[in-house]
């Protein structure tokens, strides 16, 4: 178990907080943005009022790209080949598409004991330990949110979190065609660019590939057993 879940675990006692241990993930391939979006909103709003269980969701989006709260359209660079829409997480402008894998945790942060920050640098570390698996070193960087290597960005973390439940969460590059992001001023950093697993392995390394591994990693750092969900319904 990590030192962060170790902690998390003495922070639930001393509140007298339980919650299990065991949480439902999905895979749910190639979903567009939207209609994944409303179907977080909905599951978040069940998960707070205890009617459906929390859930890890994994999945790719056709391109877009996606404002959070905090930025504007300054950091377009140039016409979009793709729609843009604004969001409600944290963070600025990104880019989402195929070859990108996308996890959603949505869970009950405030019951669990987990403070924002502890949470995304529990992300953070998520994608760090995936990367190292694949044999590429990524590293957070001062004042600079998600995880980089040098000034190129490999994963982006974008939250929100309503009614003691997290939405929206990180993305994590592993074979995206890294074109898409000439067209933005990636999360408002002037001198930012972008990067993958397999460009910095020099090897392919698909979403399906990624995807194991960070699950896994992912479970470790948050001490959690992932439960797959065979089906799950999606619909706008």
């Amino acid at each position: 178990m990590s030192a962060l879940a170790r902690g998390v675990v003495l922070e639930r006692e001393e509140q007298g907080i339980e919650r299990s241990r065991i949480v439902q993930s999905a895979r749910a391939g190639l979903v567009p943005w939207k209609r994944a979006d409303a179907w977080q909103r909905s599951r978040a709003r069940l998960i707070a009022s205890g009617e459906r269980p929390e859930i890890v969701l994994l999945m790719e989006h056709y391109a877009v790209y996606t404002q959070g709260r905090r930025g504007g359209r300054e950091h377009v660079l140039q016409p979009l080949k793709a729609p843009i829409v604004d969001t409600d997480r944290g963070g600025d402008l990104t880019f989402h598409g195929p070859g990108q894998l996308v996890i959603w945790p949505l869970l009950r942060l405030r019951e669990r004991g987990i403070g924002i920050a502890r949470y995304v640098r529990a992300l953070e570390e998520t994608a760090i330990r995936t990367a190292s698996v694949f044999g590429v070193d990524a590293e957070r960087a001062t004042g600079r949110p998600g995880v980089w290597i040098g000034t190129g960005k490999l994963a982006s973390v974008g939250i929100r979190l309503q009614s003691g439940v997290s939405r929206h969460g990180m993305a994590i590059n592993c074979d995206v065609d890294l074109s898409w992001f000439d067209s933005i001023r990636a999360c408002g950093i002037a001198d930012s660019t972008a990067t993958s697993l397999s460009a910095e392995s020099g090897g392919l390394i698909t979403v399906a590939e990624c995807a194991t591994v960070l699950e896994a990693c992912f479970s470790d750092v948050f001490g959690l057993r992932l439960s797959p969900v065979r089906e799950l319904e999606m619909v706008q």
